[in-house]
């Protein structure tokens, strides 16, 4: 039955109703299509049909297809947090995330107790790429390659919490030392120039660790880059010069170069500053030993004449044991020998400043140098520098004032530069400490004949006549001393003296030309 329609007609559908009925009739077709067919001998049933009211766009997408997108942002393709039964039950992505970070953390701290360090490894690095910004993970995760001596990795992540942190002060000294460990076991297996690398990075980053600089120089030394060894050490002494070790350190360097005084030095100094140290006292020993050694060496090559060698010989000795007189004096003896009259003067002088003056050994240098003094001035006088003679004589006798030999060299000297009467006060000095030297008064015989033949041209008759009675007086052999003594009295008007004077001559030369006849 068709429903019947009061009042006017209705107007004609719009076309969104049309889309509508069009809707519904495809829709019912369908139903249609897809209803049962009745089977012969069955009762025809009505068949009811039901429609689904749908919005007003039919393609929007639905609540769960919008979380599971907005997940999927947030994790990706991880299926880590896909297991949770209730994602709707969750209030934020922000608090899962703190949730996993947490049980990462907790974990990888668990997995570290335990001594799995792999596993605390992976566990830290999750966390870490779930909040990049926490500086403990990094931390953490160092220590855990500081475990598996995986040093390098362990910096790393120091760096990066170092990079994070305001307090880097405790993370600078942790990569200090860890580099230093990483330094360490490649020194023992001597791979040397990546522990010099090691050691120098945590120099560099603590600066006032003396620790780690003495690696670096023993890195150096295993590598044979002495020089750069040498110049640390001594940049180590700059900052620490009460370090006894230091000392040793580069004692044994400069005995490596060949410079035995500057090693000598060194461990005297370490000594000074601790006196029991085992070390220093067994290089000093060394040292001695050596020394001796070469002096022992020096004297048998003196014995057989072989005095430059002993000279090289006594020197190393003295390199080796830069403060004994006694090595002094023996090289010096071998100078003046040489006739190396300057290097013997500087070390008797050497050796008296290194002993007591009233001491044995003090004496003996004091002895050797007057000796080096003449011996020198008597060299010079040969050479014909008398003015240098005289000076170095002077020295001599400013040391020694009861030695007859160097009043009578001075003596010589000042005869032959016409100081006559400078010579006579020191041959006079000289015959005082021995009155019984023939030779000494025939040189003052003849001092004052010289010193009377002056006088004598000078027409001082008397003074003349005075220093020819000396001259006779101290060599009253010689008969021309009578003959210039007869000429000066001539001329005072002394004739019978003259006579006297002139006889003395002929008998003691009676073939002398020059009396006249």
């Amino acid at each position: 039955m068709e429903p019947s329609h009061s009042g006017p007609a209705p107007s004609a559908p719009s076309c969104l109703d049309t889309d509508c009925l069009a809707t519904r009739d495809a829709a019912a077709g369908m139903a249609a299509a897809t209803a049962p067919q009745e089977e012969p001998g069955q009762s025809k049933v009505g068949l009811e049909m039901k429609t689904e009211t749908k919005g007003l766009f039919p393609t929007a997408v639905s609540k769960e297809h919008l979380q599971e997108r907005s997940l999927r942002q947030i994790f990706g393709s991880s299926q880590t947090l896909r297991d949770l039964k209730d994602p709707g039950g969750v209030k934020s992505p922000t608090v899962i995330v703190q949730n996993r970070i947490q049980e990462h953390c907790q974990r990888g701290k668990a997995f570290f107790s335990q001594g799995e360090w792999e596993k605390a490894v992976i566990c830290y690095s999750k966390a870490i790429n779930l909040n990049p910004q926490q500086v403990e993970f990094y931390v953490q995760k160092a220590e855990a390659f500081l475990q598996l001596c995986d040093f390098q990795s362990a910096v790393l992540n120091l760096r990066k919490a170092y990079s994070l942190s305001s307090a880097k002060e405790d993370y600078v000294e942790r990569m200090a030392f860890i580099l230093y460990l990483q330094g360490q076991c490649l020194f023992d297996q001597e791979v040397y120039g990546d522990a010099l690398e090691s050691f120098t990075q945590a120099s560099e980053l603590q600066p006032d660790n003396s620790v780690y600089r003495r690696r670096s120089i023993s890195c150096l030394a295993a590598l044979n880059r002495y020089h750069d060894c040498f110049q640390l050490v001594n940049e180590q002494l700059d900052q620490d010069s009460k370090n006894p070790d230091l000392y040793i350190l580069r004692a044994k360097l400069h005995d490596h170069f060949s410079r035995a005084t500057l090693c000598y030095q060194d461990i005297q100094e370490a000594i000074a500053l601790e006196p029991q140290h085992k070390e220093a006292q067994v290089q000093m020993q060394k040292l001695l030993k050596r020394a001796q050694k070469a002096k022992n060496q020096a004297t048998n090559k003196a014995l057989k004449g072989n005095l430059k060698d002993a000279l090289l010989k006594i020197t190393f000795a003295i390199e080796n044991s830069p403060f004994d007189a006694g090595y002094f004096i023996f090289r010096g003896t071998l100078h003046r020998r040489l006739k190396d009259f300057n290097s013997a003067i500087d070390d008797y002088i050497k050796a008296m400043e290194l002993c007591e003056e009233e001491g044995a050994v003090g004496m003996e240098a004091q002895r050797q140098l007057l000796l080096t003094y003449n011996d020198f001035a008597v060299h010079c006088y040969t050479q014909g520098f008398f003015e240098e003679a005289v000076l170095l004589l002077n020295k001599a006798l400013k040391g020694e004032k009861k030695e007859k030999g160097l009043y009578v060299n001075r003596g010589d000297c000042l005869f032959r530069l016409g100081e006559l009467t400078f010579a006579l006060a020191d041959y006079q000095q000289a015959l005082e400490l021995n009155p019984m030297d023939f030779s000494l008064r025939r040189r003052v015989g003849m001092l004052l004949d010289e010193l009377g033949l002056q006088e004598h041209k000078q027409r001082k008759y008397q003074r003349a006549v005075y220093c020819f009675s000396g001259a006779i007086e101290s060599n009253p052999r010689l008969p021309h001393y009578y003959l210039h003594r007869a000429k000066s009295r001539l001329f005072l008007q002394d004739v019978m003296s003259a006579k006297e004077d002139v006889i003395i001559t002929l008998l003691l030369d009676p073939e002398n030309d020059a009396v006249p006849h």
